[in-house]
C-alpha cells in the first residue's frame, strides 16, 4: 500500500470516528440526566391574566402563581401535577350588561389543579425545554354585586385541556431555574400564567 493510500485511509478513519463521536454526544444532549428517585418539584411565581369581557372597567392581570411535582417516568418524560392560583380579577359591567344579567359588579379568584405529562428536550448543555399537556381540574370563585345591591358568593367547579411550555436552566444537580408560560383552555373562561422560579430534583 502506497503511502497516499495509508494517509488517505487513516484521514477516513479520523473523520469517520469525529461523526460518530458528534452523533453520540447529540443523541445523549437530546434527553437531560434524571437524579436517582426521579421526583422533582418546585414553585413558580409571576402574572396570571384572564380572557374574560370587560364591562365600563375591569383588570385581566393579577399576581399569581403554581406549585408543581412530578415523578419520571423515563429520562425526558414525567407524569405531573400543578395547582395553579390566580389573585382576584374586578369586573364593573356597564348599563347593557347589567339589564342582561342583573349584575352591577364582580370579583373572581380562579384555581385549576392539573394532571398531566411533561416532556423535556435538552437544547443546549444546561439549558432544559419543557412542554406540559394534561387536564385541568377548575374552581371558580365569584364574589357578586347584584344592580339592587345584594351580594352573593358563587363557587364554579369544572374542568378544561391544559398546555404548558417553558426554558429551565439548571444551578447544580438538584436545582434548576425555570421559567414557563401555563395555559388553561377554558373559552371567555381561560386563563394565562407567565412566571419564573425554581425547582429541586431528588
Amino acid at each position: 500500500m502506497t503511502t497516499f493510500a495509508k494517509r488517505k485511509n487513516l484521514t477516513v478513519s479520523a473523520v469517520l470516528a469525529a461523526v460518530l463521536s458528534v452523533i453520540s454526544l447529540s443523541a445523549a444532549a437530546q434527553v437531560p440526566q434524571s437524579a436517582p428517585l426521579g421526583i422533582y418539584g418546585g414553585a413558580n411565581f409571576g402574572v396570571g391574566a384572564a380572557q374574560w369581557e370587560c364591562g365600563t372597567s375591569c383588570n385581566r392581570a393579577t399576581f399569581s402563581g403554581k406549585v408543581f411535582g412530578g415523578k419520571r417516568l423515563t429520562p425526558g418524560l414525567a407524569a405531573e401535577i400543578n395547582y395553579m392560583f390566580f389573585g382576584g380579577l374586578d369586573r364593573a359591567n356597564d348599563t347593557a350588561k347589567i339589564a342582561q344579567t342583573g349584575i352591577s359588579s364582580e370579583r373572581q379568584k380562579y384555581r385549576a389543579l392539573t394532571v398531566g405529562i411533561n416532556w423535556e428536550v435538552e437544547l443546549l448543555e444546561d439549558f432544559t425545554n419543557h412542554l406540559r399537556v394534561g387536564w385541568a381540574f377548575t374552581r371558580r370563585s365569584d364574589q357578586i354585586v347584584y344592580a339592587d345591591g345584594s351580594t352573593a358568593r358563587v363557587k364554579t367547579y369544572g374542568g378544561a385541556p391544559y398546555f404548558g411550555a417553558g426554558l429551565s436552566f439548571r444551578v447544580t444537580e438538584q436545582l434548576r431555574l425555570v421559567n414557563g408560560f401555563d395555559y388553561v383552555i377554558d373559552g371567555k373562561q381561560s386563563y394565562y400564567l407567565f412566571s419564573v422560579g425554581a425547582s429541586t430534583e431528588f
